[in-house]
């Protein structure tokens, strides 16, 4: 008797735990040597990040750019890291709160260009000129301006949507990265066009990157390396056996870009 009810405790406890288990299915990638992306549009010594000038200085010596980008009242996708604009006197208002106009009016400070670039122009540039390489697009959820920003997700998908019909335009389509910790945002992103491809930030949090991409079926993780949970060539082994890309950033020096190599990352951010 005891021995049939340890039995069917036996089966009971199988029967829920099978449930809560996820089998993700083997997708292996094959192989691609790492392509290197220009962290910043490929700020140097002698050109300013999320620029025109610095993107096409770069672009002949890698496999692509990232950049920051911000979205202007006008709706216009404008290069920036900061999500204020700022002016010879310093930071003025958020880029929500400020037309093309007032962007497009900032041009030199002391002689020195501090103007900005919009999007379209350098996909523009790219296509004019069939230059076919990847934009990483880091989409950041910034804290709301004022009252009428407080929907930060909202402006995202402006953002995002701009984004992808500026790339159709272009013909950069297939060549676009979006990276964002914003989950929802990125498989809205992949309803807008399949043919972009998804990443899910994670920071320095492989194990939480690694489910979340496959829970959701995105292109793979945006990863801060050098941090926290550190890479190696078993964790790229297992992205890349279930499917997925890893797009590397926070890279302190060319030895940590060439271990990253070794070890086949998919796309590395590296400074020029």
């Amino acid at each position: 008797m005891i021995k049939k009810i340890i039995f069917f405790c036996f089966l009971f406890v199988c029967f829920f735990s099978c449930e809560k288990v996820t089998y993700y299915p083997d997708n292996q990638l094959p192989y691609s040597p790492t392509i290197d992306i220009a962290h910043r549009g490929g700020r140097t010594d002698s050109t300013r990040e999320n620029t025109f000038e610095a993107i096409i200085n770069s672009l002949p010596y890698v496999g692509g750019i990232e950049i920051d980008v911000q979205l202007s009242k006008s709706r216009t996708v404008w290069l920036s890291h900061d999500f204020k604009v700022e002016d010879c006197t310093g930071p003025q208002y958020c880029f929500s709160q400020t037309y093309d106009s007032q962007i497009e009016a900032i041009t030199t400070c002391n002689g020195i260009d501090i103007s900005y670039t919009k999007l379209e122009e350098v996909l523009q540039y790219m296509d004019q000129n069939n230059i076919r390489k990847y934009i990483s697009v880091d989409l950041k959820g910034w804290l709301p301006c004022d009252a009428g920003a407080m929907d930060i997700e909202g402006i995202m998908k402006v953002e995002a949507e701009e984004i992808i019909r500026i790339g159709k335009k272009y013909n950069l389509s297939h060549f676009l990265l979006f990276e964002t910790e914003n989950i929802s945002l990125l498989n809205w992103i992949r309803t807008k066009d399949k043919n972009v491809q998804t990443y899910y930030t994670s920071y320095g949090d492989y194990e939480k990157g690694l489910l979340a991409a496959l829970d959701n079926k995105f292109s793979g993780i945006s990863y801060k390396s050098f941090f926290n949970d550190a890479l190696d060539a078993d964790k790229i082994k297992l992205l890349h056996k279930k499917g997925l890309r890893l797009n590397a950033w926070n890279i302190p020096d060319s030895i940590h870009a060439n271990f990253l190599r070794e070890i086949n990352a998919d796309f590395i951010q590296i400074d020029l």
